[in-house]
């Protein structure tokens, strides 16, 4: 290839010479680096001289504010190529004297909101903040307390929509005067994490401030007299995430003491793990909380790399061997190694989690079970199970991307399945990426399908993961609203959600039902009898009832798909 030629391609894909946002088309290009600062001035300078913003407002929302000033600079009517840089500011100015701006979208994307937040506002279609009664005086109230502009968006539209000024300024004062002694910078922090001491009365015996005062108070020598809102901030995010697992207010604050450090250096992407891993063993919600803080060595043990093989790893830890046998002999997809951060999923696939709850309930010495150390201690594991899962393997990689079919494994693994033959035969009939199929068996579960049984029907329909959350959705509204079914029945004929709905299972209950209308068969028959059946084996059963409902099932019920090839077959 020519150097020039070469040059030329290497410029066009080059993300370093990349050329301005196309929205900026309409300005000379020796004007775009200039033309955000004047933006922003020119609309600090609009907005408080025009609109009467206070300087500190104009100034807070026209800095924080950058999509909104390329979207207004875009808007622009084209910019003449030979205006002079220095004119620019002035250009803008006269521009902004007859075209209003509309203030709501600089306001929200500078307080933080979320992008379209401004359908959240009581009326989106306000060109100006002063038109929002209560607003700007909400603003100021909070601005004076010392709440930083940028984050105000955690309290909208509820507390910067919903309570008046002189009620925020009434609160802030009674909450400060409860957290007394402590600086202002913890009760912004606790405002942004929980708006919802703006937004009601406080009581005198409110279990949230009780719980944050203990929880600051005992962090006092670590925190001392410190004004950074962000290390509040970290302590209160961790105290709502063990709200959000379950803990009941006013639980967690007198714990705060004894487990300083995973309020102030755990990583909070570590206690979120650590909170899903023990409520999906089985720890009920409102004990979740106590049991991690009283146990807080937990937060440090690393799951991920540690691996243990089913059923081996059960016996060790002492559940009963004949109990653990019989589990794995009714759900033989669990066998093999896993990791330890998948054993929630693994025990409840085998509906062994409250078993396993029990050896680590009481804490201290039992928790061992879930450390590295224990894991390595004895590395026996099925040496069969593995050699025909990893020539399995060998034969899925060679016929698909390993990296699809890893990803794929994953996700089995993350449910329960371990590395066994079973995975191998499954892993080949799914079709949806790692997170699609995440989204799809979780989606299940929140409809009300038992995990074994789930777990049991994609060892033998997996297919079923293939599908959209909309068409099982509609399956699962036929089965149990129209077919009167509860879930249950999946676990005797999981196949249901492998029909087709509108070709198959639709069009011969219609039938069926028609025929049951006008007397000609007794009862509606199960899913199982009327969907295993193939349609020449439908239609033969059909004679049997009568010897006319082919016929009508051929030229009004039957599927379009397959109604030519039948009725030339049938003739």
């Amino acid at each position: 290839m020519p150097l020039r030629a070469a040059l030329r391609l290497r410029r066009l894909f080059s993300t370093d010479a990349a050329p301005a946002p196309s929205r900026l088309r309409n300005l000379p290009y020796r004007l775009r680096h200039a033309a955000v600062p004047a933006a922003r001035a020119a609309v600090s300078e609009y907005l408080h001289s025009t609109r009467c913003l206070p300087s500190s407002h104009a100034d807070s929302i026209a800095a924080h504010s950058p999509r909104s000033l390329l979207s207004f600079l875009a808007a622009l009517p084209a910019v003449p190529g030979t205006l002079p840089t220095a004119e620019l500011p002035a250009f803008l100015r006269r521009h902004l004297a007859f075209n209003p701006l509309n203030e709501l979208p600089f306001f929200l994307e500078s307080i933080g909101a979320p992008p379209h937040a401004a359908v959240s506002a009581p009326r989106s279609d306000l060109m100006f903040l002063a038109d929002h009664p209560s607003l700007l005086g909400s603003v100021a109230a909070l601005a004076h307390f010392g709440f930083p502009w940028s984050r105000l968006g955690f309290l909208f539209p509820a507390v910067l929509f919903g309570v008046p000024p002189d009620l925020i300024s009434a609160r802030l004062a009674a909450l400060e005067a409860r957290l007394h002694r402590l600086p202002r910078a913890a009760i912004i922090a606790a405002c942004l994490t929980f708006p919802s001491l703006l937004e009601c009365d406080l009581s005198d015996g409110d279990p949230l401030v009780k719980d944050l005062g203990t929880a600051f108070r005992s962090l006092r020598s670590d925190l001392g007299s410190s004004n950074d809102i962000d290390a509040f901030s970290g302590v209160c995010r961790r105290m709502q995430m063990f709200y959000d697992a379950g803990a009941e207010l006013g639980s967690i604050g007198g714990l705060v003491g004894g487990s300083r450090r995973v309020f102030l250096e755990v990583d909070e992407k570590r206690i979120g793990k650590r909170l899903r891993f023990f409520k999906e063993l089985g720890i009920v919600g409102k004990e979740l909380g106590r049991f991690l803080l009283t146990n807080a060595g937990v937060f440090d043990l690393d799951f991920s790399d540690a691996v243990i093989s089913v059923p081996e790893y059960l016996h060790r830890v002492g559940l009963a061997d004949d109990e653990v046998d019989a589990a794995v002999g009714k759900h033989p997809y669990v066998v093999g190694k896993n990791r330890l951060e998948n054993l929630p999923r693994v025990l409840r696939a085998m509906e062994l989690e409250h078993r396993f709850l029990e050896k680590i309930s009481v804490g201290g010495e039992s928790l061992r079970y879930l450390t590295p150390d224990f894991v390595l201690e004895d590395g026996s594991f099925d040496t069969e199970v593995e050699r025909a899962f990893l020539d399995g393997m060998a034969k899925v990689k060679a016929e698909r991307k390993a990296k699809h079919v890893d990803n794929k494994l994953e996700f089995l693994k993350s449910i329960g399945y371990g590395e066994n033959e079973i995975a191998t035969r499954v892993i080949p009939f799914l079709n949806s990426t790692q997170d699609l199929l995440q989204e799809r068996f979780d989606y299940l579960l929140e409809r009300g399908v038992e995990y074994k049984i789930l777990c049991r029907m994609l060892s033998v329909f997996p297919k079923v993961l293939n599908q959209g959350k909309e068409i099982m959705s509609e399956k699962l509204n036929y089965l149990t609203e129209e077919l009167g079914y509860s879930l249950e029945y999946l676990d005797c004929f999981p196949a249901f959600l492998c029909f087709d709905l509108q070709n198959r299972t639709k069009p011969r209950y219609t039938m069926l039902r028609w025929l049951q209308k006008h007397g000609l068969l007794k009862k509606i028959l199960a899913p199982a009898t009327v969907l295993a059946n193939s349609e020449r084996r439908f239609i033969t059963n059909l004679y049997i009832v009568h010897p006319a409902a082919p016929k009508l099932w051929l030229e009004c019920f039957s599927s379009r798909i397959h109604m030519e090839y039948y009725l030339k077959n049938m003739s």
